[in-house]
């Protein structure tokens, strides 16, 4: 990944006068030097472990932390009086048993920035937790795994798992990212390389974009695999994991044969389980090839030489794709967002206490991949905006045209590279980088209009309470000449059932949102195409927005448009309108949505 500010690049991400950006912690998803933290621990009938486990991070070099400890389902009282003698630890009961059921229990009770993750038979290293806090620095990371050495090596099996099937991944630290995903997708990339669920850490904006752990993996369900499936979403959606061998915990291995057969039994059912899980939610090709292919492939081989928990192994492969089918499928929770349907906490009655809007921050977010030939026009459109208080972030998706070297024209302009995302986790990841206090998406061959920043402020300040503003448009051609555009109506209210009835904001450089609706809201990657339009109604379905004429941007009309596919925009159209099925109330919104499917029918067809 490369990242640089103002036409200088940098190894990390830095801000003006190259200064490592701190400033912007109290940002939703902005970069950081150090971030408060929240450390879970689930525990289930081990009240001596978990004793020491909570003495060892208690005595962390530094103690500014909120410690969470989460009881699944422990037939006896001494979880809790354990945690009674502890002043100021958190307890939290989680009656169904399931290890992902009590993380994600964990992540609900959480209130700090990151939310980490060890073990009660782990014990931390007296630094752990100061350096989980500077651990997030790049707002591309949403994960964060450690180093997990042994805490003693007595016995053969403690040994034999420690040669062969180690939690350690190494001294050297590792990003994991998209383009590393991609690479290796021919038999699913290798995500349990990534580290253990003994020593991980996540942002709390993950678990509302990527959702919280599936209860159908790990301990109390297919037995294991539920933290390598969840790195596996953090980086489907284009976000990296890093790996810091300086994170270092003790973990206490199983101490006998019988335990350790038991053990490996139970990783491989909870493997090949994450593997189908991992297909039904991406449908990406190598997660079967490596379960019907690899798989086989690589136990013949060990069986062949005589590997003597192989037959163990084997068994427990079987059994993880008899559990699948078995298994109801599940929709993972997005924690603290509850599938992006409801309000942002804290932030209904705080859009109405603000109303001068004209020395606020807008931060504009250009996706860019190949369109470098437009891209200089549409910074320069928002460099040439009335109001003067702006920010630009162009998110260049794995180009291989000159898009870096435009950027570089433009000082000032922030220019962060990732490798083929795609546009909605190109988007979700220019608001992590942003500082504003409002944010617009431009597509990279599109404009904005002098005035546009300007205008939608102002209905900001004459209705506080909205959440977003949208305008209308011209139609241009590649070399901006002005083309026959559509007519633009204005909504100042019924906004959501206007949209149930088609998308009347027709382009989303128009639009301009306040920034502390991400990542309660965020544009969902799982959406081919009109994921404007999907968030959109998400958002109008919980808060006023509004829609005026005035004319803000400029649609570039060329070859190369994703709305050309007619048959493709009709699918996505529909696709997302029928996602709020669900969330109709009235007969009347059941009316106009039931409307809306003809209309896009008739549209497209048309």
């Amino acid at each position: 990944m490369v990242v640089w500010d103002g036409g200088v690049p940098v190894g990390h991400y830095w801000g003006d006068r190259g200064a490592a950006v701190g400033a912007a912690a109290a940002k939703p998803g902005a970069s950081a030097t150090k971030r408060s933290l929240s450390v879970v621990i689930c525990t289930r009938d081990r009240p001596k472990d978990l004793a020491r486990a909570i003495v060892a991070l208690l005595a962390s070099d530094d103690p500014d932390f909120e410690l969470v400890i989460v009881d699944n389902a422990s037939v006896g009282d001494e979880t809790a009086e354990v945690v009674r003698s502890f002043p100021g630890v958190k307890y939290v009961r989680e009656d169904r048993p399931g290890l992902d059921l009590a993380r994600n229990a964990g992540a609900e009770a959480a209130t700090r920035d990151i939310v980490a993750y060890t073990d009660d038979d782990v014990e931390v290293a007296s630094n752990w937790t100061a350096v989980l806090k500077t651990a997030f620095a790049d707002p591309l990371t949403m994960a964060v795994t450690g180093l997990v050495l042994p805490k003693v090596l007595d016995t053969k099996a403690r040994y034999l798992f420690e040669r062969y099937w180690s939690f350690g991944k190494g001294y050297t630290p590792r990003t994991f990212d998209h383009e590393w995903f991609l690479a290796h997708d021919a038999y699913s990339a290798p995500v349990w390389d990534i580290g253990a669920g003994a020593n991980m850490a996540f942002r709390r904006e993950a678990f509302q974009l990527a959702g919280g752990f599936d209860p159908r993996l790990d301990v109390g369900a297919s037995g294991c695999s539920g933290d390598s499936e969840m790195w596996y979403r953090v980086l489907a959606e284009g976000w990296n994991c890093r790996y810091l061998p300086e994170l270092v915990v003790y973990h206490t291995h199983r101490p006998t044969m019988k335990g350790l057969r038991r053990q490996l039994y139970y990783y491989m059912r909870g493997h090949v389980s994450a593997l189908l899980v991992q297909y039904e939610r991406y449908g990406r090709r190598g997660d079967l090839r490596r379960v019907w292919k690899g798989l086989p492939l690589y136990y013949a081989q060990r069986l062949f030489r005589g590997w003597r928990t192989g037959f163990t192994e084997v068994a427990g492969c079987v059994a993880g794709w008899r559990y699948y089918r078995r298994t109801p499928r599940v929709e993972v929770p997005r924690i603290g967002a509850a599938r992006g349907m409801e309000a942002p906490q804290g932030e209904t009655g705080g859009f109405a206490e603000r109303r001068k809007t004209d020395g606020d921050l807008v931060s504009v977010v250009i996706p860019c991949y190949n369109h470098g030939h437009f891209l200089g026009a549409a910074i320069q459109s928002v460099l040439d905006q009335t109001h003067k208080n702006v920010e630009v972030i162009v998110v260049d998706d794995g180009s291989t045209d000159d898009t870096a070297d435009v950027c570089r024209r433009f000082p000032g302009v922030r220019y962060v590279r990732v490798y083929r995302v795609g546009p909605c986790a190109a988007r979700n990841i220019g608001v992590a980088y942003s500082r504003g206090d409002f944010l617009i998406f431009l597509d990279a061959d599109d404009l904005l209009y002098p005035n546009a920043l300007e205008v939608n402020l102002y209905y900001f300040g004459y209705r506080p309470e909205l959440a977003f503003v949208s305008g209308a448009h011209d139609r241009i051609d590649p070399e901006g000449r002005q083309l026959e555009s559509p007519a633009a109506v204005e909504r100042m209210e019924g906004n959501y059932g206007a949209l149930l009835l088609g998308n009347y904001i027709g382009m989303e450089a128009t639009v301009m949102y306040r920034r502390g609706l991400f990542f309660h809201y965020y544009f969902d990657p799982s959406v081919v195409s009109c994921e404007d339009y999907d968030l959109n109604l998400r958002i109008a379905r919980q808060f006023p927005v509004l829609g005026h004429t005035h004319k803000v941007a400029a649609y570039r009309i060329h070859g190369q448009n994703r709305s050309g596919d007619k048959e493709a925009m009709a699918r996505s159209a529909i696709q997302v309108l029928r996602k709020q099925e669900p969330y109709l109330i009235t007969p009347a919104e059941e009316s106009l949505y039931r409307q809306g499917l003809d209309n896009w029918t008739a549209y497209y067809r048309v």
